[in-house]
Order: C-alpha cells, then structure tokens, then sequence
C-alpha cells in the first residue's frame, strides 16, 4: 500500500513564553502525520498537545482533508496528551489582550505545523508495508491511590494496568519510515513542574521517546496514540503523590531535576520499543476500513473548577441530561482501532476488546476532540478522581461498551465477508 508520512516542528515564537505558567522549552513540540493513499485513503495527525477542543479538531480536519483530497470523515485528530503544553483557550478564559494574542500566536504555530507535515506527507507517499508488533513496557502503572481521606492520584497504585506495547513500523524499500506506538498511559511526568520559577513545555517521556526513535531511524517520524488511560500514569512523577517507601505516599516537586526523570524514563521506553521491533510481526493488508456511530450518554453535573476537588470517601451526583457521543473506528486486516473522545479506564477497555471480534483491539482516547474522563462503575463506587472529575454519569462507559461492541461487530462482519467472496 502507498503511505506517506510527514512531520513538523510547532517553532514557537520568541518572546512566546511565559504563558500559562509555562516558563521555557524542556523539549520540542512536534506534528506527525501517517497518511495511507489509496482508494480508501485514511489520515492520523498526532499533535503534542494536552487537548484541542472540538471546533480546533474540526478545523484542523478540514484543513488536512483538503491539502490531501479526501473526506474530512477520513482524517483523525489525535493529541498525545502531554500535560506539559499550552492550551488554545476559550473566549471566556482569557483575560487580557496579550492572552488573547497569545491564543491567536498558538492556533497559527499548531496550523503552520499541520500543513507542513500534512504537505510532507503527501509529497512522500511511497509504496510500502505495514508491520504490527507488539510486547510490554513497564514505563507506567495504575495512578489510582487510596489516601486517608479517600481514593485521589498519583503514581504507583496497586490497581490493574495494560501494559501492552503495540508498534505499527511502516517501511518502505527495506527502511524504517514510521513508527506508530500505542499506549495505555498519560505521558505526564512533568505535569504541573519542570523548573522552580514555573512549568516546562514538554512532549514528555513519550515525547523523549518519539524524538530519540527518530534519531535511531534518520528521516522517521513516530507518533504516539494514547490508550485508555484515564486510570493509568508514568511509574515516576516530577510532582505530586509517590510512593513514600514505607507503604503510604508522600507529596514532592523535583521542579528541574522532573526533566531528567522524563528523559530517563523516555530513554526506558525506547529500549522497549527496540526489544519489540526485534520480534517477529504480522504484516497488515487490504484496505482501510473507517467507520462511527453515534449515541447519547447520560451526563451530570461536575465542578470545573480543578482545584476544588479533593480526596473523599462519599460523593453523591446530579444527572444532567444526554451528551451525545461518537465512536469512530480504523480497521486495517486483523487489527481495529476504536477511537474515542472520552478519556476510559482499564475496565472498560478489557470490556471492549471482550467484545470485540478482531484478532487485536486497540482504544485510543481523545480523537477529533475531548470530553473529560468516562468512568467506569468501580470509579464511581470508590469516589475515584476520574468519576468525581467527569461530566458523565454512571453507566455512560458500559453503554459506549455496547455502542463499540457492535460497531466492531458490524464492520468486521463486512470485512470477513469481503474475504470470503
């Protein structure tokens, strides 16, 4: 199949920083795009961002689908979920005119980026082959921790986790082109910290990966999916609550020294993606298949306001209505991807691979946008972060269960019967 890919650095301007608490660059920011031209063309473009809202999404979507002549429904948004970059905040959110021109310096440095490796990679296209590999990486872990006061995060819970490394390498005569890593952690080793007198940007340790992969394969790009992730955190943390050593947390901020712990744990991690590159594979063929469907969740309200929320033992919900919420899925030969806005947690992601029909199942969360975490029921009976901290009520997640279930179902059904005739 021919696929081109493309990346781009987001070149901030000078006097950018600081904004939003963030001080100065630890580490690059970087747009990567993987392209497959074919009759059913298909476009992933991965931003080193914490989040894009859904109007930003769907403006980059429509942007993209024409650089490359397809159908906007063709062309994922993904963001990799670093904590460590500044947002394009809304209206109301902005205070000042130099907030609001910072806004306007951010949406034209992410667009200038997504056009040149949207560009590169369409240039670039070239026949090649799509290899899937997969194995572990140890690099993260359950964040859910039980304080006295109640379940809150950190790092190091004792909570189950995926830990299941997946690599689409692509190449083209012989040479590694693309790596496509698929995670179910949030990269956020340097949320909140990075130097004493404010925060660093970063595309954390999956970003410290990325970039090294690169240099070990010159004129690559490798892009990062997130998982589902909302239960799940990097084994370190340059700040909050870590294990105390003594069988309780203890709170810090490394500030300086949180930068060295990314790069370290990145270094970790591209160690592991070399092992599993290693291993033997299975080569990807046929078309891409995309496909959605739509449906209402039942919502409640939440407290926007972060810093209000604390541990607690009880908590009690007011419903709210409907949001409604859509399920896109890629399929390529044996393996889907559901892609998913809602931020899902370990059980319902074994729910949904239950009920899947392929051969591998992979959910990534936060694509063509972002709604905040989707717990599911345990969050809820324990208190956890990720219930309390989400516009969606109980039961939302097992319903998109069922909404992926048979969206899977349904497409591997045509898949199989192509085969077949």
């Amino acid at each position: 199949m021919r696929i081109g890919i493309g990346r781009s650095e987001m070149d901030f301007p000078r006097d950018f920083f600081p904004t939003e608490g963030f001080v100065r660059q630890a580490h690059p920011l970087y747009v990567r795009v993987f392209f497959i031209n074919e009759k059913k063309p298909f476009a992933l473009v991965s931003v080193e961002m914490t989040s894009l809202a859904d109007e930003e999404c769907e403006r980059l979507r429509k942007e993209t689908a024409i650089l490359l002549g397809i159908e906007e429904s063709r062309v994922w948004i993904s963001v990799t979920h670093t904590f460590s970059a500044p947002h394009i905040l809304p209206d109301f959110a902005l205070k000042t005119e130099e907030e609001k021109e910072h806004r306007t310096l951010l949406r034209r440095t992410l667009s200038d980026a997504v056009r040149s490796a949207v560009w590169q990679a369409k240039q670039e296209t070239a026949e090649s082959t799509v290899t899937l590999h997969q194995g572990e990486s140890r690099t993260f872990a359950s964040r859910d921790i039980e304080l006295p006061e109640g379940w809150w995060i950190g790092c190091g819970g004792k909570g189950p986790s995926d830990h299941t490394l997946t690599v689409l390498e692509v190449r083209q005569n012989e040479k590694v082109r693309g790596l496509l890593l698929h995670l179910n952690t949030q990269s956020s080793v340097l949320d909140g910290t990075g130097a004493a007198e404010g925060k660093c940007v970063s595309g954390d340790y999956v970003g410290v990966a990325c970039m090294e992969l690169e240099k070990r394969y010159p004129g690559s790009a490798v892009m990062f999916l997130i998982g589902a992730a909302g239960d799940q955190a990097p084994i370190r943390r340059g700040k909050g609550f870590v294990p105390d050593g003594q069988g309780g947390y203890a709170e810090i901020d490394l500030h300086e020294e949180s930068i060295a712990v990314a790069e370290k744990l990145g270094l970790q991690l591209t160690d592991e993606v070399m092992s599993v590159l290693r291993n033997d594979g299975t080569e990807l063929t046929g078309e891409a298949e995309t496909a959605s469907r739509s449906f209402n969740a039942p919502a409640k309200k939440m407290n926007r306001n972060l810093k209000e929320l604390k541990p607690s033992h009880t908590c009690a919900w007011e419903l709210e209505g409907d949001k409604e919420q859509t399920i896109e899925l890629f399929s390529l030969g044996g393996l889907a991807i559901l892609g998913v806005k809602p931020e899902l947690t370990y059980p319902t992601l074994r729910q949904i691979q239950a009920a899947s029909p392929y051969p591998i199942t992979l959910v990534s969360t936060l694509i063509n946008g972002g709604a905040k975490y989707m717990a599911d029921q345990s969050a809820y009976d324990k208190c956890m972060y990720e219930a309390v901290n989400s516009p969606f009520a109980p039961g939302a997640a097992e319903m998109l269960v069922r909404e992926a279930g048979a969206l899977l179902k349904k497409v591997f059904l045509a898949f199989t019967s192509a085969q077949t005739s």
